[in-house]
């Protein structure tokens, strides 16, 4: 059996996608930030699904290790579940902002 993270690790990026997942549904039907909440709830099913069948065959690594591994070896599928990483820390530093430009 292959080497994992431990399961906290697991827990806190399910439990962010997961919250950013239903965040993006409820902006959409508030019509708060349509179109940036409408690419992440694109983009996140995608990209879970992309990483779990990508890191099946990982052999004597755990996740990180294999997902850090095909990054520097510039594999595609990595670098998109990156850029899609990326994508969202954006989408919440747009939702933060949006909060605190309406609380003011």
């Amino acid at each position: 059996m292959s080497p994992t993270v431990p399961f906290w690790l697991v827990a806190v990026f399910y439990l962010f996608i997961m919250i950013s997942f239903a965040l993006a549904i409820r902006k959409i039907i508030k019509k708060q930030l349509v179109v940036p909440s409408i690419i992440a709830v694109i983009f996140i099913p995608f990209s879970t699904v992309l990483f779990v069948f990508s890191s099946i065959g990982r052999g004597n690594q755990n996740e990180w290790e294999y997902f850090i591994d095909r990054v520097k070896e510039f594999e595609l599928w990595a670098w998109m579940c990156l850029v899609i990483f990326v994508y969202l820390l954006y989408w919440w530093y747009l939702v933060f902002r949006s909060r605190r430009i309406r609380d003011v």
